[in-house]
Formats: structure tokens, C-alpha cells, sequence
């Protein structure tokens, strides 16, 4: 029989901040937008006994959306999330510390929360008046 694996569980995701500026022309403007994104993960250790190990997922996403025909009209948004998943509270740190080497578990992580904060951004790309639709949701 194989050993189960340690399994994390999301708790909690929250936007952190978003801030966007879209002062151009608000209609008929086609503007090309580049995404930008940066994810971390970092392994939490509680310092009270009993207390189960965390793994939090930082996801930092910016978009800068270009007039196609004046470079000098741009629009610029940013949204930092976070993600926070917890194991049991009986399982050690030795057992998690390789899965937090491993591609797969990584993975595994990022693909529950990355559409989570897309979805939000996405959205709030749209309130903006940015034809968001053609970012993807997930993890390609």
C-alpha cells in the first residue's frame, strides 16, 4: 500500500490590494494589454505547539494596457492575492519540506489559487472599462 502524501487544504484567499489608473479615452480606443505576474510560495512554521504548518501563495499580477496609436496613453493596474492552505495539524515539517521542492506540488498549489485572483482581476480590469475576456483563468 502506498503512504499517503501530506495534503494541504485551502483556508483562506484574499485580495491584498488593487490599484488601477485608466485616465484615457474612455470609448473606442484600442489598447493592447500586457500581463505580467509573479508567484510566490513560502512554507509557515507555527511557533505554538499544535498549531498545523501553513503554505501561503503570493500572486502579484500587473497589466499595462497600451493605445495602440499614442504609446503615450496607458493604462496601468496591479492586485496582489494570497492564498493560504493548511495542513493537519499532525504532520511535521520534515514531511512537508520535500513537497515544497517538488514542481507538482507547487503546481498543485498555484492552479487552485491562480483563478481566484484572476477572476478578480479580470473583473476589475472590466470596471476600468479594459476588455479583460481574452486573459486566461487558469494556469497554461
Amino acid at each position: 500500500m502506498e503512504a499517503v502524501k501530506p495534503r494541504a487544504t485551502l483556508r483562506s484567499f484574499r485580495a491584498l490590494a488593487f490599484h488601477g489608473e485608466n485616465r484615457g479615452e474612455a470609448t473606442g480606443t484600442e489598447m493592447r494589454l500586457d500581463l505580467q505576474q509573479d508567484i510566490e510560495l513560502g512554507l509557515a512554521v507555527p511557533t505554538v505547539v499544535g498549531a498545523p504548518l501553513q503554505v501561503s501563495v503570493l500572486i502579484n499580477l500587473k497589466a499595462t494596457a497600451t493605445n495602440e496609436k499614442d504609446a503615450k496613453d496607458q493604462a496601468i493596474f496591479a492586485g496582489d492575492y494570497e492564498a493560504k492552505f493548511f495542513f493537519q495539524s499532525d504532520i511535521a515539517e520534515d514531511a512537508v519540506t520535500p513537497l515544497m521542492d517538488s514542481n507538482d506540488f507547487q503546481y498543485l498549489l498555484v492552479a487552485q489559487a491562480y483563478p481566484l485572483a484572476m477572476t478578480h482581476f479580470r473583473r476589475e480590469l472590466q470596471s476600468m472599462g479594459m476588455d479583460a475576456r481574452h486573459l486566461p483563468l487558469g494556469l497554461a
